[in-house]
């Protein structure tokens, strides 16, 4: 009989001990749960403003070679019609025909400018083909504390076509991170239809808005 309590009491105690330690598992759950509440709201939000936004109409969002020449050495193209700031920059190949093409600066036209290879003789000239579309420039500051990623930063225009900053946002280098004080100068290829007449940006939830001059 002594064995049988002896046993009987065993088994009281680790049944205890089983239930102690689903109370310590379960306070402990609710402790992190509340230290982690603690720590997202403790967590900083972007905050950020839009200084301006702007919406040219007639930027060249596109340039296409129509005879790639020969002759050249990697170069620097422009317009030669109108006043609308377009350039350009452009690779070669080994016989210096024209292989590559990068907008530097869009500009902004009433119709399409004559593309050319700005103080070079060639052996034979390229020739261009611009396309105009609707490009967004704006700049934008980091007024606040965090640092965001800019895969975290989304642009609309109109409330549609959303657009993420990481995505299309180069600045001379590949540093990811929009910091404290930074201001940022957006180019937006804006391929939604006309008129377009705001632009928001949103990061972490949090929302702003401007209108395009």
């Amino acid at each position: 009989m002594g064995a049988s309590v002896g046993i009987g009491g065993l088994i009281i105690g680790m049944t205890m001990m089983v239930v102690f330690s689903m109370v310590v598992a379960s306070f402990d759950a609710k402790v992190d749960s509340s230290l982690q509440s603690i720590d997202s709201a403790n967590e900083a939000l972007p905050t950020f403003t839009i200084d301006d936004a702007t919406l040219w109409e007639g930027a060249v969002v596109d340039v296409q070679i129509g005879s790639g020449g020969s002759g050249y050495s990697n170069g620097t193209l422009v317009s030669s019609t109108g006043n609308g700031g377009f350039t350009g920059t452009f690779t070669v190949d080994g016989s210096g025909a024209i292989i590559g093409v990068a907008i530097t600066s869009h500009g902004n036209y009433s119709s399409a400018p004559t593309i050319v290879v700005q103080g070079q003789t060639p052996t034979s000239s390229a020739t261009f083909t611009a396309t105009l579309g609707n490009f967004i420039h704006a700049n934008v500051t980091n007024t606040g504390s965090y640092i965001t990623p800019l895969r975290e930063i989304w642009l609309f225009s109109d409330g549609d076509n959303p657009t993420n900053l990481g995505s299309i946002y180069t600045s001379g280098s590949s540093n990811p991170y929009w910091y404290s004080g930074e201001t940022l100068h957006v180019q937006w290829a804006e391929s939604g239809s006309l008129p377009v007449s705001r632009l928001t940006i949103t990061a972490k939830g949090v929302n702003m808005a401007s209108t395009l001059a």
